[in-house]
């Protein structure tokens, strides 16, 4: 999913606490930042600054640049033909960002901002609630629906959950297990909000195979859910199963994720007053999916006067380690997936009815859809055709990339062929004697046998006395060369190839040279013997 305005917000305000608050955090771009190397990571826009974090390998790298301090924000290209690139200049420094998605969109939303700060005619509330709307598809309006789960900024960051209060019970029993679920359960408040329902209704609609949670997943882009029923395990613990498969809206890689629950009711429940619930949920299918759970603690206490409260805690569970990266990235989906999920359901929740249970829907979330299209829709004609633009050209790029790899990868295959084949001459072998078989058996055959060897001595040594002679022929020439080098050098002298005359004219004191037209000087030629 992709993350919420809200998540980068707390993310911009967690890695650039010194940047005041007056400064509204307006948008965020995933591009990379040139210096030396291509520092991957993400541009923080401001209505006051815009600022810059990548964090590669333990190698963090992080500045802010006041608008006032900008001199000029112009397009550039990567690679002299890839326009993907936008370069920020002040007057110490240049600050070049490649790798933005949308090039001119981009630009273009910097440099009003930027124009903005200028003319000191910041951005109204209304401009901006635009802008983010057309970014994230959310406002100021959805802040305000999300506010029902509280905002867990401070919470995520310190670690440690904030205490609840106690909500008012109906029955005394009801107070020691409620506190003790409260001090036990790790992790932080993701939903804390009481609804117009029964304690029995709101259990059936969450925990049972109702049609309204089918009706939800269905919703939310869920497919094959499977909900098992719930199995005594041991005194009073009760655990299920539930299995479905997540859509993701990743541009690239895993459309889908699955998912696997396991829920299990805690043995301290009291029927029809409260029920505490943890769920474990592990996924597959997507990277590193097998290196965290998402753990979630729900409670569900009565509230009298046909009211149920609903509280719940989540935090997550590293089982492997991972660099320090690809935890913050992790964390930061999950937990934006987590508050969507819960803002949702209180959404989905209050508007259920009995009487109509198929229009238990999310009503202000499509809503919110239907508004994302139309200011998606509204986009100018250059935006478009920035798009059709980069269709064309980014497979055509790719293809030229690939063909040029593909014609050197051949070029260099034929040279190493060539290469290998390369074979110096080398000089005939001396002629050996053939072996011998038998020996002679009378002096005829001995006579015989001396003969031949005798034979095969003076081819052999004729042999040996041709390649001595060679040898000798080759020295006697590089002697004669080195001796010619050695003469050469002897005789060699220093010329002055051109000749200047220079005249001085003394006036006030001082010494005033003109040079003349240079003179060539005659090389001396020796006479030949």
């Amino acid at each position: 999913m992709y993350p919420s305005y809200k998540t980068r917000r707390r993310e911009f305000r967690t890695l650039f606490s010194s940047v005041g608050t007056e400064s509204r955090f307006v948008v965020d771009y995933s591009c990379a930042y040139h210096k030396d190397i291509l520092h991957q990571g993400r541009m923080f826009v401001t209505t006051h600054s815009v600022c810059f974090y990548s964090y590669i390998f333990g190698w963090e790298n992080k500045f802010v640049v006041d608008w006032k301090e900008v001199t000029s924000i112009t397009k550039e290209k990567t690679a002299i033909f890839i326009p993907n690139a936008v370069q920020i200049t002040t007057k110490d420094n240049k600050y070049f960002f490649a790798s933005f998605v949308d090039r001119d969109s981009s630009h273009m939303m910097l440099l009003r901002l930027w124009q903005a700060a200028l003319a000191n005619q910041m951005l109204s509330d209304d401009d901006i609630d635009q802008i983010i709307a057309c970014e994230y598809g959310e406002g100021d309006e959805d802040d305000d629906e999300d506010s029902e789960c509280p905002d867990t900024e401070d919470e995520v960051d310190s670690g440690n959950p904030a205490p609840s209060p106690l909500p008012p019970v109906t029955s005394p029993s009801v107070e020691p297990v409620l506190a003790t679920w409260l001090s036990t359960c790790e992790g932080t408040t993701v939903c804390d909000k009481t609804f117009p329902r029964p304690l029995e209704q709101l259990y059936r609609l969450l925990y049972s195979n109702d049609n309204f949670y089918f009706n939800f997943q269905k919703e939310r882009g869920t497919t094959e859910l499977e909900i098992g029923d719930w199995e005594e395990v041991d005194s009073g613990r009760k655990v299920r199963e539930v299995s479905y498969n997540m859509a993701l809206n990743n541009p690239v890689g895993p459309k889908k994720c699955q998912v696997k629950e396991t829920q299990t009711l805690s043995q301290g429940n009291i029927e029809n007053q409260i029920y505490c619930i943890e769920t474990t949920a592990d996924n597959s299918g997507v990277p590193y999916a097998d290196s965290f759970s998402v753990v979630t603690h729900s409670c569900l206490v009565d509230t009298g006067n046909n009211t149920a409260r609903l509280l719940a805690r989540a935090e997550i569970r590293f089982k492997k380690d991972l660099w320090g990266f690809l935890k913050d990235k992790i964390e930061t989906n999950a937990w934006s997936g987590i508050e969507s999920y819960y803002s949702s359901l209180s959404l989905a929740l209050e508007s259920y009815s009995e009487n109509a249970p198929q229009q238990a829907s999310m009503q202000s979330h499509q809503a919110r859809i239907a508004r994302k299209t139309s200011m998606k829709s509204r986009r100018d004609w250059p935006a478009l055709t920035t798009l059709a633009w980069n269709i064309v050209t980014q497979p055509l790029l790719l293809y030229l990339v690939m063909m040029f790899l593909l014609v050197t990868s051949i070029i260099n295959t034929a040279v190493l062929y060539r290469l290998a084949y390369i074979s110096v001459p080398l000089p005939p072998p001396a002629p050996s004697l053939p072996p011998l078989i038998s020996l002679p058996s009378d002096q005829a055959g001995w006579l015989a046998l001396l003969a031949r060897q005798a034979e095969q001595h003076s081819v052999r040594s004729s042999h040996l006395r041709q390649q001595l002679l060679s040898a000798t022929e080759h020295i006697a020439r590089a002697e004669q060369s080195l001796e010619t080098l050695r003469e050469g050098l002897d005789d060699w002298q220093p010329y002055d190839w051109v000749e200047q005359e220079v005249e001085c004219v003394t006036k006030d004191g001082k010494l005033f040279c003109d040079k003349v037209k240079p003179v060539s000087k005659i090389l001396p030629v020796k006479d030949e013997m």
